[in-house]
């Protein structure tokens, strides 16, 4: 018995790494071993005393093999197999039922979200949530997916997605990826969603903070960030924290052309054409303005400088003509 308990264990190790060792195009003879071996040891046909542990794992490498081949099949054909999407999900759900897993709960959302079915992906992050309170990371792909769907007037589930977010923040406080797939959602969701302004200042003040030690895997990106504070900024009308937080990013960012126009269009909008002037007018095309949106304003400071070019000049000649003429 115990043999067999070693052979089932070496079976199973052997197809994870020939799994890691193939293209998803070569999976069908490693879905045939697999499914070969959960008849065997899942149904009673063995006397080996296989652990709910193990077998949730054949259960999953199995639904994993599946979900990969037919990602595969589809990338080749443009069509599903509807049969294959059913037993996986069949496997997916018993290896979730013998052992509650959340690397077991993503990957089912995955294969659900990947496969059109919208509602019951996040119907399965409800469930784990439920079960067992849930992790940041389920919380954080929770509150994300939610409100990307959300309708903006759906205020009740808009309403369920914050409070996701609020709860992946209270389990793990620094965890920089809950902020910055929130984030990702918040940016355009203000637009419709203005009371979602409180969040969207909490992620980007976080993700800055996150971002400012140099050992920080996403240093490199503080600069940009910056720049996503000026934009917020900007849509809340609050124009002088706009100015400082594009300042700071062209302090790192120094050539961005996106970070110049939007402190060019801050400028402008608080009454500072000299300053607003002098950032539109270091662009020698106008395709170089992001966002397009300010390419009027850009215009309009670069017609004002040629009016001024060309007063200048006829000063100057009319100085030159008068000086001759004594």
């Amino acid at each position: 018995m115990n043999q067999e308990k070693e052979l089932f264990s070496k079976m199973l190790s052997g197809l994870k790494a020939r799994k890691e060792a193939v293209s998803r195009k070569e999976y069908a003879p490693l879905i045939e071993e697999a499914e070969a071996l959960l008849l065997k040891y899942s149904t009673g046909n063995s006397t080996a005393d296989i652990s709910k542990e193990a077998l949730s794992e054949l259960y999953f490498l199995t639904a994993e093999l599946l979900f990969g081949n037919d990602l595969a099949a589809r990338a080749a054909t443009h069509s599903k197999n509807l049969a294959n999407e059913a037993k996986t999900l069949e496997y997916y759900n018993k290896a979730i039922e013998l052992l509650d897993k959340e690397e077991y709960t993503c990957s089912l959302w995955d294969f659900l979200s990947t496969a059109g079915h919208r509602d019951e992906s996040i119907a399965a992050l409800d469930r784990f949530i439920e079960r067992t309170g849930g992790t940041a990371k389920i919380l954080s792909q929770a509150a994300e997916y939610i409100l990307m769907y959300a309708d903006s007037e759906d205020t009740k589930t808009i309403q369920k997605s914050v409070n996701y977010f609020y709860r992946a923040i209270e389990k793990e406080p620094d965890r920089y990826d809950t902020y910055w797939a929130f984030w990702t959602d918040l940016e355009e969701a203000v637009d419709v969603c203005p009371q979602l302004f409180k969040e969207a200042v909490l992620c980007i003040n976080k993700l800055v903070e996150l971002s400012l030690p140099e050992t920080s895997k996403n240093h490199d990106t503080l600069g940009n960030r910056y720049f996503d504070m000026t934009l917020l900024y900007i849509k809340m009308k609050e124009y002088n924290k706009a100015i400082k937080s594009a300042q700071k990013g062209l302090a790192i960012c120094g050539q961005s052309n996106y970070g110049k126009t939007l402190l060019a269009h801050c400028y402008h909008i608080t009454n500072q054409p000299k300053l607003a002037a002098k950032y539109y007018l270091a662009f020698e095309n106008i395709q170089d303005i992001v966002p397009s949106d300010y390419q009027n304003e850009y215009l309009l400071y670069l017609n004002r400088s040629k009016k001024h070019c060309k007063s200048l000049w006829d000063r100057t000649k009319e100085f030159f003509r008068n000086l001759f003429k004594r």
